[in-house]
């Protein structure tokens, strides 16, 4: 090869090598280390320059070295080639490094955006898009809103460029989406659109209005949220092409921004929700006509609706703060009523259901309420209580009006009653007797038997006469602890007589563990004798009479059954109503009386019939302690 083509060649590499140098410290931007290279390697073309200018002007000089400038130029190939071979890595470098710096802004940005909870829709509006813009290094951008039927778009936001540039006389917020070119096509197809030659791109165009921003590349996002576009983004007129990485970095931050805007929605609808409990809460309390006073730990009344105003004559702002809640109630009560709520026994501990109490009025007149009340608990620890109680003076009224008419209506079926029972043997007595005082001396046995009917009919009105008193003066049973089942043998003893006569068997069922009970001997001696008579009495032709007791759960059942002719279905309600029998010859009384001592001793009565079959009464009482 000639010298001066080598010379030539190795020119060429040394400046290439030096073009390569700078354009690697405008990549890298280690510039000083890079300008030194190309500086020496430059130094090292002018020396070949110079000496191929030599060369041509002398013809082959003494003094140069064939070998050593071959050498050279391998050099100067290498190092020409070896720089632009590591060019491809610093592009990839930088590349690398300008997608982290984008995913740090992109993370910065959503980061931002979450500490925009108290912001309001603008604020979050103008910053995503402006951050959107800065991302992908856009220049243009508007953010838009789209309705729930997908028919309009209402813009948020414009970039700052955009009003700044944009001329368009009254520039319309609501753009109807029927008549949208490209950021329409994006909303129908719900899709993403890239356009990076806005003037040469024809599918859905429909062109600018006069005095908008000139457009060179576009790109369009939707926002969808459960299968609907929500929103859409623009930005535009970026210096480079959009790519797939600035379509993810906006999708990315508007994911971001939308889903504030639903939290934020969320706690506003749940805000706004227990707002309106609140004040429905508050008006329901306020506005009860029942009372309601609720209190802390220590008694400080802290509500006071309408309802206990009424009833106790105070003021709401003359309790809450100023009254503490042992206050209302009469001295003692208010313990009673604190144990109460603690106890299992009126609804569960820490419950008090319809628990009959009094409280004081402003006047300190004593008002008959029935309280229910719970307490209130915050992470487990009891913090006050809540009570709701309604004024008793109304139905006590009621019931005292409705217990004189009972009074009354017993009264004038006991007169009528009496009346009869009375007229009749009475008739008897004075018929039978004027015929005895006419005819005393004619026929004597005749005149002795219309005696003894005379008699008879006596006895019968006295025992009628006492049934009656011992119904009108019932005396309050005197309880003591007795052997029951030794009462039901002893009563049953008083009637083997007329068991056997009647020819009535009796089997005892007596339950040998009962134990003590409670009770007046002489009062369920008479509840005993009465049923067992009406037992004999229905068992005219013989039959089976049964006594069972037994002992359960704290109380003392008995039972006696017959197996007589039973109670018609149409009687079984008016059994227990004063003066209503079924024998030709009763008084009417009997099961009253026996209900009434039950109700007197706490207990039950309760009987079932079936006619043709025989009748079972249950007595039910308490076992009770001495008092």
């Amino acid at each position: 090869m000639d010298f001066d083509i080598v010379l030539l060649i190795s020119i060429i590499f040394q400046v290439a090598a030096a073009f390569l140098a700078i354009r690697l410290s405008r990549f890298t931007g280690w510039g000083p280390a890079w300008l030194l290279l190309a500086l020496g390697v430059s130094l090292m073309a002018v020396h070949r320059v110079l000496t191929l200018a030599h060369w041509w002007q002398a013809g082959a000089p003494e003094g140069l070295n064939r070998a050593a400038e071959l050498v050279g130029l391998a050099v100067s190939a290498l190092l020409a080639g070896g720089l632009a071979g590591i060019q491809p890595i610093f592009r990839a470098l930088k590349e690398s490094e300008e997608s982290l710096r984008l995913n740090e802004s992109r993370l910065e940005a959503l980061w931002r955006l979450t500490r925009m909870t108290q912001a309001t829709l603008q604020e979050i509006a103008d910053y995503t898009l402006e951050a959107g813009v800065s991302l992908t290094r856009s220049r243009l951008g508007f953010l838009g809103f789209i309705s729930e039927d997908e028919s309009e778009m209402t813009v948020q936001a414009w970039s700052r460029e955009v009003m700044e540039a944009c001329r368009v006389p009254n520039a319309p917020r609501v753009f109807p989406l029927a008549e949208a070119g490209l950021w329409g096509e994006a909303v129908r197809r719900r899709q993403s659109l890239i356009i990076n030659n806005y003037e040469a791109y024809r599918d859905g165009k429909k062109g600018l209005p006069l005095g908008h921003a000139k457009i060179q590349r576009l790109l369009l996002i939707p926002v969808q949220d459960d299968h609907r576009v929500v929103a859409l983004v623009a930005v535009a007129n970026k210096g480079q092409p959009y790519d797939e990485a600035d379509e993810r970095q906006l999708t990315l931050l508007l994911n971001g921004m939308w889903t504030l805007l639903k939290r934020q929605r969320r706690e506003a609808a749940l805000s706004a929700e227990i707002e309106r409990m609140h004040e429905f809460q508050e008006k329901l309390i306020m506005t009860s006509s029942d009372g309601i006073i609720a209190n802390d730990r220590d008694g400080n009344i802290l509500i006071f609706n309408a309802g206990a105003e009424k009833i106790m004559g105070y003021s709401r702002e003359e309790v809450v703060g100023k009254i503490n809640v042992r206050d209302i109630y009469p001295p003692g009560e208010a313990k009673r009523v604190k144990k109460a709520i603690y106890s299992p026994e009126y609804g569960g501990p820490g419950r008090l259901v319809a628990y009959e109490t009094v409280v004081l009025s402003k006047t300190g007149e004593e008002i008959p309420i029935e309280l229910s009340a719970s307490l209130i608990f915050k992470d487990d620890q009891e913090v006050g209580t809540v009570g709701f109680f309604r004024d008793l003076r109304e139905r006590r009224a009621l019931q005292q009006k409705v217990l004189q008419a009972e009074r009354l209506a017993v009264l004038g079926r006991m007169s009528a009653h009496i009346s009869h029972e009375i007229k009749t043997p009475l008739m008897l007595i004075g018929g039978f007797a004027r015929q005895v005082r006419d005819h005393l001396g004619e026929d004597p046995e005749k005149n002795r038997h219309k005696l003894d009917l005379i008699v008879a009919e006596i006895k019968r009105l006295e025992e009628f006469l006492v049934e009656v008193g011992g119904y009108t003066k019932f005396s309050e049973p005197h309880k003591v602890p007795g052997d029951l089942n030794a009462l039901i043998q002893e009563t049953v003893h008083l009637l083997e007589p007329s068991l056997q006569e009647h020819h009535i068997r009796l089997e005892l069922d007596l339950d040998p563990h009962l134990g003590e009970v409670l009770f007046d001997p002489s009062h369920l001696r008479q509840v005993l004798l009465n049923l067992l008579k009406n037992g004999l009495e229905a068992m005219e032709d013989g039959g089976r009479l049964t006594v069972t007791s037994r002992a359960l759960n704290g109380r003392v059942t008995l039972e006696v059954v017959d197996t007589g002719r039973g109670i018609p279905p149409e009687d079984m309600e008016k059994l227990f109503q004063p003066f209503f029998t079924t024998k030709p010859k009763g008084s009417g009384l009997g099961l009253a009386i026996c209900q009434r001592i039950m109700q007197a001793h706490q207990g039950e009565i309760a009987l079932t019939s079936t006619p043709g079959v025989g009748t079972r009464v249950r007595l039910t009482l308490p076992r009770g302690q001495q008092t």
